[in-house]
This record gives C-alpha cells, structure tokens and sequence, in this order.
C-alpha cells in the first residue's frame, strides 16, 4: 500500500510538471511538434515518457481520458477497416501469412519503434500530439486507401506492402538515431572560424602551469595506440579519440609526434576549446620548438585576416545556388525522357533522345557532386546538423555518391596530400601510377594493403595515357562500388549505413525509372552510357590538379620548411579561367585555396587566390596555376612519363613480381 501511494504520488508530480512545461511552452510561443515525425520515431525527450498503459493500471494510477479512449477506438477501427489484409485474407496461403505476420512483429520489435510507440501508446499521442497524430493518420489512411485501389486485392501485394512498412519503420529508428546525433554535436560546436582564441576568456588551451614537454619527447609519441599532437602550443594525447574522430584515425595518426595547428585550425578553427584542454598532458617548451618560417608567418596572418573579416561566414543565398542547376538539369532530362518515350520503339529518333536525356543526367550530377562536396565540407549553410541531414536525404539520392565513404577518402586526402603512401586519391595502381616511385609498389595506409607491381599492373601502366580519359569515363560505377563496399566493411562502425544504403537505393531507383520509361533496351542502354560517360567529367576535375602535381613519401610536416602551407600548394595546381566557367568548375579550379582554407566558402575562393598569390611570392613558396587544357596535356605528359619508366621497367623489380611469371620468362 505505501509503494502505491508513493508511486501514485511520483506519478502526479511529473503530471504536473508535464502541465506547467506545456503551459510555459504555450506563453513563450514554442514551435510545435514537428509534422513529420512519424519518420522520427519516438518523439523528443522519449527517455521521459511515461510507461505504458498496462503497467499504469498495475500501479494505479489514472486510466487514459475518455477522449483519447474513444479517439484511440476510432483509429483501431480505421486501421482494421482499411487494413490491406482484410482484402487479401480469403486468397492467402501459409507463405503469404508467414511473410505477412514476421513484417507485423518485425515492425512491433524493440529494433523498430516506430510503428510499436503509435500503437501500443496511442492514447497518449493523440492527447499529447493531436495535430501530429492527426497529420501521420492522414498520411497512412490516404497511402493505403491508394495502394488499395491499385494492387493491394493481390496476397502478394499485401506482403510487399507489409515489407515496404518494415522499411520505414527502420528507416524510422534510422532517422531518430540520426537526429539524436546530430543533437549530441550541436552541443558541442564543431567549428568556429569566427573566435581569435580556443576560449572566450582569450586563453590557450593548455592550462597555467602545466608541465613543459620537449618536441623530441612528443616525437616518441607517433603510434596509433600512443599518439601526441601539438595544437596552439599544447600537447594532446589523442590516442582513445583517434578511433572516434568522425574524420577517420588515419587523418589523427597520420599526424602523431607532430606540430597540427594549422592542420587543425583549417577544419575546425578554433572550436572544441573544452574537449582539447580535457586531453592536454603539457604545453610545449618553447625552446625546443622549431622557429616559424616565413611562409608559416606569412599565411597564418592571412588566415587571421580573412577570420578577421568574416570571410568564413556563409551566405545561404549563394552557398544554395549552385543546387538549382542541377535541379533545371534533371527536369529538363525528364522532358527529354518524356519525348523519347512519346516518340515510340521505331528509328532513330528515340534513341537520339534517350542520349540526350543520359547526357544532361550526367551533367546534373557532375553539377550537385559538385554542391555534394560542399556539403561534405559543412561549407553550404555552416551547420553540421542541416547539412548532415541534407546530404543524407537531398544530395545522395540525387548524385549517387556515399558521403560517409567520401568523407573518409575525401579528409584523408586534405591532410596528406599527394603522398604517395597515404593519400588514397592517388593510389590507384594498377590502372594508374603518376609518380615513378609508384611502380615500384608500395604499401597504402590509407587502404591497409600492398599495392604490387605485378604483371597486371607492367601491363596496365605501360599504356596508362591512353586509358586516362576512357577510365575517367566510367569512374562514376567505381563510386556506386566503393560506396558500398566501405559501407559493408564499416557498418556498425559509421553513424548512418542503413539512411545512407536507402539514400544511394533511391538513387538506383531514379536511374531505374527512366530506363523504364524508354521504349528499347537501345534507348536504355544509351542512356545510361551517356550518363555515366558526362559524369566522368567530375573525375577529370578532381584529378587534374592532383595527378600532375608534385607527390612525396610519408607525411610531411616533420620540419618548418615542410609545414601545412609548403605541402598543400605543392600537391595541388589551380586552373585559370574566366568567371563565366566558374559555375562549371565548382569550385575545384582552386584547388590550392580550397585545400589551404578548406571552410571558405566557393564563392569567396576566386577573390582570395589573389591574396594567397601575393602571400606565396612573399614567402618564396611557387604558387601553380594553369589554363585547363595545359593541365590535361601536363596531367597526360606526366602518365606518359611513368608509363615508359614501367615498360622498361624488368618485372622483377617490383617488391610483388610472381615467382611462376618469372620462371615461366626465365628470369632469375
């Protein structure tokens, strides 16, 4: 009797607290629930709800009001009344049943509580959520009433039916899982180009009196399992984040025993101020400190200058821009598919169209890839949670590419760029190699394995000039596959695999729709050859001003002279052109301003090349800019190059060369 008392007791004080919160909510003019949370699942601040129905009665309290009861009666009566099954039950078999009933408990499971929260806590929605709860039964009622009035009377229809459900409840989890992430990092700001210093108060990051710590000892600190950073004078153990960092551990050990301020200044400014201090163990004693060289002293009052006058500011109006093309574009390929299917199976004619439509599909991706990477850089609205949530939804289903695979390859390749042994997006034997180095073999840390310079790759590379340009032309499958075989080796370890593979599925399903739509496997196969081959255009962008560009070992930054700034102006080269061709580069043809300052935004990179021109001349650092078509004759002349090193090159020279290839030559 006490236990009920006391429990009924608890149970009206968070009552009256839930009361006096809405009340406060109602004076303060507090947003309502979101409409679409029936894709959110449990709505927010779930951890706080109140047991259900079955566990109030046991402890006495209060049943459900009698107008939630009735309203909870009329949605079960809708849902039986409109229930697909109750069309389909007479002309089921077993099979039919057993599909039919794992959907239903499969949806009901604690892995999807999406469907489970709107039934088995009905009443409570709908008292404490009309609007919404009135909004996702219309939502439900006018899809199934559609679905009934096509296919539904079939068995079969209503197992799919009954899938597709299990779909969107996961879809459902998938999405809350999302937000609530989301929500976590919002919490602690990411990046902030905006403070001159870590903390408000103008401190550093390693607090007074914190024990001094040589660079020779931070230099013994350089493995995985025990990696030391210096950031802004502080010393940071970083060894338990390294395998949380949303950027990848490699970007972090590749780093280890080593100076990272600019490094890390050019992805998160000056955020984050309270996780660094958590991790310092010392500041560094400055008389063991490398002196800064010119160029460091020249771009990092570059840096504070453009900080200083809110370059790194975002404007929606133009960082949202670049995504209406691609819109145009892939409205004007419906109307193309459109004429090729009106123009039916016979001649000529439909096929010229299908072409023409897989053409402008390809530039509409080559054009929001483009948008793609600067949502990747949390460069479109200065949000990571919107664009997060941009990319998943918006973006993906719409380019193809997976961001999470994207971003890993993507930040790996900023912060060591063009090494050779590091750097992914040079790493391509045995299609290509564009440094002589390369075709000796060597061992990527990137992708955890030996890339050997075997019979395959003498032959491949001998000829690689002349696969350049046809290769660029199918690259775009190469990232449908990379998606999602790096999807498969991390899932469980990256935040949205399952959005992330329904993101890239409804992008099939778009290039599935308008194959469908044409009248011939001609037209079809037509078009998606067009598509791919204009998208391959993007591919030739992104390697241009890498492929010609100066590479080395390791990853650099072991001394002053070898910093941040001297590394990224030697791996990359900008192209020259007019403003009219920026909407077509994207941003890409600045290459070296993008990589010093990878938060500007595209459409400040043109004006601050100039600043950066000047700094570089000052700092004796050789700043690389060429017209586009001297670049791809630089990006050709230099494969060529490689290509003659490999077919002189005796196959045993290279580390992997087969043993049976050698004795079947009689070499050796």
């Amino acid at each position: 009797g006490m236990q009920k008392m006391l429990t009924k007791q608890v149970e009206a004080r968070m009552c009256t607290q839930a009361q006096a919160d809405a009340g406060a909510r109602k004076r303060k003019g507090a947003a309502p629930e979101p409409m679409g949370a029936f894709l959110l699942g449990a709505e927010a601040g779930a951890h706080t709800h109140l047991t259900d129905v079955g566990e109030r009665k046991l402890k006495g309290a209060a049943p459900e009001s009698l107008g939630t009861s009735l309203l909870t009666a009329f949605f079960v009566a809708l849902l039986v009344a409109y229930n697909p099954l109750a069309f389909a039950w007479p002309a089921m078999v077993p099979v039919h049943t057993l599909i039919y009933g794992g959907a239903l408990l499969f949806s009901l499971s604690t892995g999807s509580s999406v469907l489970r929260d709107r039934l088995l806590h009905a009443p409570r929605n709908w008292a404490i959520h009309p609007i919404r709860s009135m909004a996702e039964w219309a939502i439900w009622l006018a899809t199934v009433t559609a679905v009934q009035r096509s296919v539904v009377s079939t068995p079969w229809a209503s197992c799919v039916a009954a899938l597709v459900g299990c779909v969107v409840c996961y879809a459902g989890d998938e999405t809350t899982k999302l937000f609530e992430r989301i929500r976590l990092v919002r919490q602690q700001k990411t990046y902030d180009q905006s403070s001159p210093s870590f903390f408000a108060s103008g401190e550093r990051i390693a607090p007074a009196g914190a024990r001094e710590i040589s660079m020779k000892e931070v230099a013994t600190h350089s493995s995985p399992t025990d990696c030391w950073l210096v950031i802004d004078g502080a010393v940071l153990d970083v060894s338990a984040w390294a395998g949380k960092h949303p950027g990848g551990a490699l970007i972090i050990n590749s780093l280890a025993g080593r100076e990272a301020t600019d490094q890390y200044k050019a992805f998160h400014g000056t955020s984050m101020g309270p996780r660094l201090r958590a991790m310092c163990v010392g500041c560094v004693d400055e008389r063991t400190a490398e002196p800064l060289s010119k160029a460091q002293v020249e771009f990092r009052a570059l840096h504070e200058r453009l900080r200083a006058r809110g370059d790194f500011s975002i404007d929606l109006s133009r960082t949202l821009r670049p995504a209406v093309f691609p819109l145009f574009l892939m409205a004007c390929a419906v109307y193309t598919l459109h004429l090729a299917n009106a123009a039916g199976t016979g001649g000529l004619v439909p096929v010229a169209l299908a072409l023409l439509a897989g053409s402008i599909v390809g530039g509409a991706w080559q054009q929001m890839s483009l948008f793609g990477h600067d949502v990747g850089h949390g460069n479109v609205t200065g949000s990571y949670a919107i664009d997060e949530a941009l990319g998943l939804f918006c973006v993906i289903p719409f380019m193809g590419i997976g961001l999470t695979w994207w971003k890993a390859t993507h930040n790996t390749h900023h912060v060591v760029t063009n090494s050779e042994s590091h750097d992914p997006d040079i790493q391509h034997m045995p299609l290509f190699a564009v440094a002589p180095n390369m075709i000796k073999g060597y061992f990527s840390h990137y992708h955890k394995k030996n890339f050997d310079f075997d019979a395959l790759s003498k032959f491949l590379l001998s000829i690689q000039h002349y696969l350049y340009f046809p290769v660029m032309g199918v690259a775009k499958v190469n990232l449908w596959i990379q998606t999602h075989l790096y999807l498969a080796q991390k899932w469980g370890k990256t935040a949205n695999p399952t959005l992330e593979t329904l993101s890239m599925l409804a992008h099939y399903c778009t290039i599935a729709g308008a194959m469908y739509v044409l009248p011939s496997w001609l037209a079809r196969a037509g078009f998606l050859a067009s598509a791919i081959g204009v998208a391959g255009m993007l591919h030739v962008q992104i390697t241009l001003s890498h492929f010609a560009s100066d590479t080395h070992q390791g990853v650099a930054y072991d001394e002053n002279e070898r910093s941040w700034w001297h590394m990224q102006l030697a791996g990359t080269c900008d192209v020259d052109c007019s403003p009219a061709m920026d909407w077509f580069h994207g941003g890409l043809q600045y290459q070296s301003i993008h990589h010093l300052f990878p938060r500007l935004p595209r459409y400040r990179l043109r004006a601050v090349s100039k600043e950066v021109a000047e700094v570089a001349h000052k700092a004796s650092i050789t700043y690389h800019h060429k017209s586009f078509a001297a670049l791809n004759r630089e990006v050709i002349a230099t494969l060529r190059k490689t290509a003659e090193l490999c077919a002189a090159s005796p196959l045993a020279n290279g580390p992997g060369a087969p043993m049976l290839w050698d004795s079947l030559h009689a070499r050796g």
